[in-house]
């Protein structure tokens, strides 16, 4: 079996036996634990299916096995700053929704503003999945004198709010709070995306101004 890691030949010894999960701990263990981006299998990339249908199964004596690794601080950044952009195109659209709740076309509105609330669904797990990457979690971080989870809490209870006025079909309350409340907190939340990405690629050992405890 050759195993290559970032173009690199392996001397690794590997059980014949192995399944390519156990082989990717194993050059993970003994290599700092770094993050594998990519895999290919007798020269074939494989997709995310392809990799979770392979990840258990054995590998054939005669396999090539090719391994890339990404940093992990490079992958969160860029992560988070596409997030950003999402957040900044969000704002930008929250007075044309609140428009379209008053003026005949809610139906179509309802469904966009049902979108963007899955944004802040997306950042939530966006957030969990980086703090795995970097074995650290992001919640301490602080923006403007605020942590992100104290951040995070202001944005459940604005979502509560609008959950209330579309189960009550109160129009109009729906419209204030597109209009007057979330541009606001997109904007926040565009600048402390943008903060973050920074920091971590970086590298730096603190959070957006000073990390709590």
């Amino acid at each position: 079996m050759i195993v290559t890691l970032d173009a690199q030949r392996l001397d690794t010894s590997f059980d014949p036996n192995c399944t390519l999960e156990a082989l990717i701990e194993q050059v993970r263990a003994a290599h700092g634990r770094r993050l594998i981006v990519s895999v290919a299998l007798d020269g074939r990339p494989l997709t995310e299916d392809d990799l979770q249908q392979a990840l258990g199964e054995p590998l054939a004596a005669g396999t090539q096995v090719d391994l890339q690794t990404g940093d992990a601080q490079a992958l969160v950044g860029d992560a988070l700053r596409a997030l950003a952009r999402q957040f900044e195109e969000a704002g930008r659209q929250h007075v044309g929704l609140a428009e379209r709740l008053t003026t005949g076309d809610s139906g179509g509105a309802l469904r966009e503003i049902g979108g963007h609330m899955t944004l802040w669904q997306t950042c939530h797990q966006a957030l969990l999945q980086c703090s795995e990457l970097l074995h650290d979690s992001l919640a301490g971080y602080r923006h403007e004198g605020r942590s992100v989870q104290e951040w995070s809490e202001d944005v459940i209870g604005k979502l509560v709010e609008i959950r209330g006025a579309l189960e009550a079909r109160d129009l109009v309350l729906l419209s204030d709070l597109i209009r007057y409340e979330l541009p606001p907190l997109c904007d926040v939340w565009h600048g402390l995306l943008e903060g973050l990405a920074e920091q971590v690629q970086a590298g730096a050992a603190c959070g957006i101004g000073d990390k709590t405890a």
